[in-house]
């Protein structure tokens, strides 16, 4: 990655801060640092100057003096991100080739293009959250927890999060767990948004070159750029992912989709047939052989004539270039999509491969790990309970006749509690949780009986804590085993500030991120380091402490203590974007330096230099675009100039504004201008139509407008109740309110105020 190939390695190389860096650098001549705080926004600085003291003091051996803090899952725990608008259910080994290359000796990645699913610190909602790092380091023991449904391998640190006895969210170490433990896990409705298939690359070559000229190729009926995914081709794609393959000749000019199924299923290739033959695409049906006696016609195939469909199909239903049932996953582009296009690509995939009851208890066989998983993960984000078991994902929809829909339970403790304490009308309260009381098999209950104990109680705090819980998505599952073993490999993490939680494994459950904020990490790992002396001529070691400002309280008085303590032998470097948060009594012990956004003059160094050295051409009116996106941001430059350098070495405007998702201030004050003018419904279709050819998140579009506002022909005072307006917005969107229809009510806010 340029952001790491481009880093400064000595003094002599870090832009802007002058002031900082001779003083930085005298203390390092005099190998005299004292305890520093660098304070200030990404991507200025602060980690670079940081390794190049680390460098410059201990030379060679840097590593062995210089400490950086993590605590991890495996590389294939199972996660769903959002980058660039768009959901993928992952893993972290696919976050590992994206954001590290090989031989990086760097353990710690910052990331500003993506979020994950979280979950909200005081709602309890489900939700996508920002990511600011990934982490990975390497352990020799792991923890395999086990649990119904679901099972994910961390190291024995990774805290999970559980709930205490009065109901609030709280971490515990994988190796503190034990079989009986609660998990968190959740069903909820994620909502989607229209998607459309791609198809312009495979499309295919429409005239065939002769001796006498062109000539139209006879062979082809249709030529997609895109196709919407409706329900229909949801359902179909559903029904290929269970019951599909592709035939493709070797120079792949020629291909077809081949669906297999039973004979008595006629009614699966007549739906099939249909939804193809309405986009003018060419089907026919035969018998074939299938099950254990090959020797009948026993199956019905029906091929579906579109060597681009086909091309489209490999490269988006498999996992490995081995295009076989096992290698098979959920087309990534179903996550976006509408929970009713989900539901309907999932019966698609049971339709052909699944038994039970739709609508009741419903199981979807597959040779895939993948399809199961993705399965589960669809599933849940679209308000169906799932469950993971070898070979078979298993849905369970609550008007079932199933007696034990786990989506309704919650831990019984909770509201024994309200008992023990007299907070409730106890005589009722006992009658409701006999089972719970007088049964050590009931841990939990559901969440209607947990409703008739909150009609009971008297404590208002109490009631409205556990009427949070009651209301929420979230639920509980059972820890059936917790093994340990030995294991020689990295593990990973994410770092999500605004929560601090992620939901990830087969079956997704709620972990807590880096236990790096954690008092028991500086009274610890910290002392431990910091206890022992450097073997070099230099007579200290050096402690960073990156994102010190999301350290807690606790955990700030014990590193104050530290510090204190072993002065002689460490030196600590902490790292903030806020010093506020930094408490006063570490404020005093160290030297602080606040870092401001790199200047136009040293952004335009920095990009000349990558220029240079890459061989770029970058235009002036990209330069611009660069230092205007980025604000100051050096590692955000490097990033868009890496990838805007994939496609061409020269560099325009456009490039710059399509790789950064980044919308063109003229396509954002055309939209304002109009909603200014009154009309809000050209104003309403040119801010979607941004948002779409952009790929924007509303939060993405949201700060372009306030930047944007002081460019409208528009009094000061009405300036101002319009950002007031864009503050109110973006708050309702951390929330989780729907992007577009808070941006509708933005437009319409500009509307009334300019009236």
């Amino acid at each position: 990655m340029w952001t790491e190939k481009y880093r400064p390695s000595s003094f002599a190389d870090v832009r802007g801060h002058k002031e900082i860096v001779s003083r930085i650098k005298a203390f390092v001549e005099q190998k005299n640092l004292p305890h520093v705080l660098f304070s200030g926004p990404a991507g200025v600085g602060k980690t670079s100057l940081s390794l190049v003291v680390a460098r410059e003091l201990y030379g060679e051996n840097w590593k062995e003096n210089f400490l950086e803090l993590n605590a991890s899952v495996t590389g294939d725990t199972p996660i769903l991100i959002r980058k660039n608008g768009k959901i993928k259910r992952t893993d972290f080994n696919d976050l590992n080739k994206r954001y590290f290359t090989d031989g990086d000796t760097e353990n710690r990645k910052m990331i500003d293009d993506l979020e994950i699913l979280s979950i909200g610190k005081h709602d309890l909602k489900v939700k996508f959250s920002k990511v600011n790092y990934l982490f990975k380091h390497k352990v020799s023991k792991i923890a395999d927890v086990t649990y119904e449904g679901g099972r994910i391998r961390t190291s024995l640190n990774h805290s999970i999060i559980v709930f205490d006895k009065c109901g609030n969210l709280v971490e515990k170490k994988c190796e503190d767990l034990k079989k009986g433990d609660l998990l968190i896990t959740f069903k909820t409705i994620l909502e989607g948004q229209p998607v459309k298939l791609d198809l312009k690359e495979y499309k295919p070559q429409s005239h065939i070159q002769l001796r006498s000229g062109l000539l139209k190729n006879p062979r082809i009926n249709h030529n997609f750029d895109e196709l919407p995914l409706d329900n229909d081709m949801g359902w179909a794609l559903g029904l290929y992912t269970a019951e599909g393959c592709t035939s493709l000749n070797k120079k792949q000019t020629s291909g077809q989709l081949i669906f297999t199924v039973s004979e008595h299923e006629q009614n699966l290739v007549d739906r099939t047939k249909a939804t193809f033959s309405g986009l003018n695409i060419s089907t026919y049906q035969t018998k074939g052989k299938s099950g254990f006696d090959r020797t009948k016609l026993s199956s019905i195939q029906l091929r579906v004539l579109s060597t681009q469909f086909a091309k489209f199909v490999r490269n988006n239903f498999y996992n490995s270039e081995i295009r076989r049932a096992p290698t098979k996953r959920f087309l990534s582009q179903i996550f976006d999509a509408s929970v009713e296009q989900r539901i309907e690509y999932i019966k698609g995939y049971f339709e052909g491969d699944g038994s039970g009851d739709w609508g009741s208890v419903a199981r979807l066989s597959s040779t895939s790990k993948d399809c199961l998983i993705d399965a589960v993960w669809l599933s849940k984000m679209s308000g169906v309970e799932a469950s993971y078991f070898p070979r078979e994902t298993r849905l369970i929809w609550e008007n079932s006749k199933f007696t034990y829909v786990k989506s309704q339970l919650l831990p019984a403790e909770l509201f024994i509690e309200a008992i023990k304490n007299k907070k409730a009308d106890c005589d009722n309260v006992r009658y409701i949780l006999r089972h719970q009381l007088y049964s050590k098999r009931s841990g939990r209950i559901k969440k209607a009986i947990a409703q008739k104990i909150l009609d009971n109680t008297n404590d208002s705090d109490l009631k409205k804590r556990l009427q949070e819980l009651v209301s929420s998505d979230i639920f509980v599952l059972k820890v059936t085993s917790v093994t340990f073993e030995d294991y020689d490999d990295y593990v990973y993490d994410v770092a999500v500030p605004e929560s601090q939680m992620f939901f990830g494994g087969i079956n997704p459950i709620l972990l807590h991120n880096s236990d790096e904020r954690g008092i028991d990490v500086v009274r610890v790992k910290v002392k431990d380091f910091a206890r022992t002396r450097s073997l070099s001529s230099v007579p200290f070691k050096i402690i960073y402490l990156d994102e010190s400002d999301a350290l807690t309280r606790e955990a700030q008085q014990a590193l104050r203590r530290t510090m204190e303590r072993y002065s002689k032998t460490a030196r600590f470097i902490l790292s903030c974007n806020y010093s506020s948060k930094i408490i006063d009594p570490i404020q005093s012990r160290c030297a602080v330096f606040h870092f401001k956004p790199l200047q136009k003059d040293d952004m335009i160094a920095i990009i000349d230099i990558v220029a240079q050295n890459e061989g770029l051409e970058i235009t002036p009116e990209a330069k611009d675009a660069l230092i205007q996106i980025s604000g100051g941001d050096c590692r955000r430059v490097e990033n868009i100039l890496q990838s805007a350098a994939v496609v061409e070495k020269k560099i325009t405007v456009d490039s710059i504004y399509a790789t950064a998702s980044t919308a063109r201030p003229k396509d954002v004050i055309a939209a304002l201008e109009l909603a200014v003018a009154g009309k809000f419904t050209l104003a309403r279709d040119k801010l979607l139509q941004t948002m779409l050819d952009y790929g924007l998140s509303g939060l993405d579009l949201i700060k372009q407008i306030q930047h944007e506002i002081w460019n409208l022909k528009v009094t000061d005072r009405q300036k101002v109740e319009l950002i007031e307006k864009c503050g109110e917005i973006e708050f309702r969107m951390t929330e989780g309110s729907d992007e577009f229809v808070q941006l509708e009510a933005l437009l319409a806010s500009f509307v009334k105020v300019a009236s």
